[in-house]
């Protein structure tokens, strides 16, 4: 038993400090009407914000949060794995760890919750030789996951629209327009495939678990959203974001 908890607070310490030493490089968000406690409950039940099949993993503070300026500390890691092709041609797959980090503190002498995020996964080090742990989300990709949470609890600017994560033949249909949002206003429908935004073409990375695109919920903005017309033809809708309410369930 005793050897047990060693080998778990091992593994936890080291979780953190691989945390800390690369949180520096990761996206922050600070949200203002939560608790730590219940932006917690949310990420552990939004599973979009998260690869499929993954296991949940709750790090403890171990009383190190006023050293890293937080009253409050709490650590999530959602373990995975993905299959890797290596060797010159490809020859052979492996199965590789892919983690995915969240961390919610409460800043002293501050208000609000700041909450950070970023992906690592096992990939092989040539100058190592070896597998070992490298960031592989990148600061769109994370930008993305933080707005989710910033926008349940705080609202912020948006379309009011969700691609699928399939794509089709030609691009990503539209699966759910949100009553009275922009979208709506401006005739985008369910099953409308969209295949540019602003000019950039939509992709779904599923390495990373996001599309490669989002809008700003900080401020309104003008959003040119390409779509496949029944004709095969492309055809631009421009979109003006308006601010969410979660408190109402509604555009203002």
């Amino acid at each position: 038993m005793v050897i047990s908890r060693l080998k778990k607070w091992g593994l936890c310490t080291g979780l953190l400090v691989f945390f800390v030493a690369t949180t520096a490089a990761a996206k922050t968000v600070t949200i203002n009407n939560a608790t730590v406690m219940e932006v917690k409950s949310y990420i552990l039940a939004n599973r979009e914000l998260r690869h499929p099949n993954s296991t949940v993993s709750l790090i403890p503070n171990h009383g190190s949060a006023f050293q890293m300026g937080s009253s409050s500390y709490e650590m999530i890691v959602f373990k995975s794995t993905k299959k890797l092709r290596v060797g010159l041609f490809g020859e052979a797959s492996v199965k590789t760890n892919r983690d995915t980090y969240f961390s919610i503190s409460t800043p002293l002498n501050r208000e609000g919750v700041e909450v950070s995020y970023f992906e690592s996964t096992e990939l092989y080090n040539p100058n190592k030789g070896k597998f070992d742990d490298q960031i592989t989300s990148t600061d769109e990709s994370e930008k993305i996951i933080l707005n989710k949470i910033k926008l349940h609890f705080d609202g912020g600017y948006t379309n009011g629209y969700t691609l699928s994560r399939e794509k089709g033949k030609k691009g990503y249909p539209i699966e759910k327009i949100n009553p009275h949002s922009p979208a709506e206003k401006a005739g985008l429908k369910i099953g409308d495939v969209v295949v540019k935004i602003n000019g950039q073409k939509v992709n779904f990375k599923k390495d990373i678990n996001t599309f490669n695109i989002s809008n700003n919920i900080g401020k309104k903005e003008t959003e040119t959203v390409t779509i496949i017309t029944d004709s095969g033809l492309e055809k631009d809708i421009v979109i003006e974001t308006a601010f969410w309410n979660p408190q109402t369930g509604m555009f203002e």
